[in-house]
């Protein structure tokens, strides 16, 4: 993941999700992670070099990856969210959206 010195000027809530997407503040990484999730979504999973997204976004370590049906995050002693591939294609393309800016 690539970083950027530019501070997110948006609020984040308490949401699990939002807090792990902030991590993600350049518009390659978020086409790269889209890239392997249209994989997934259009049957070939197979051809996904690395679905591990897991990262240590703002101090603290996320578990996530993709899996052929859908995508997973959490954080160990939280509970695990399951999100469909689809779902997950459109929040990541609306924080892209709020990236570019």
């Amino acid at each position: 993941m690539q970083k950027t010195p530019e501070p997110f000027h948006g609020i984040i809530s308490g949401d699990p999700i939002a807090h792990y997407i902030a991590g993600f503040r350049h518009p390659d990484d978020l086409d790269d992670f889209i890239a392997d999730l249209d994989l997934a979504i259009s049957g070939h999973f197979s051809q996904i070099e690395d679905p591990d997204y897991g990262n240590d976004s703002l101090g603290s370590y996320w578990f996530a990856h993709i899996t052929p049906t859908h995508f997973e995050l959490w954080q160990e002693g939280h509970q695990k969210e399951i999100i469909p591939l689809e779902d997950w294609k459109e929040i990541l393309l609306s924080w892209k959206e709020c990236v570019e800016g």
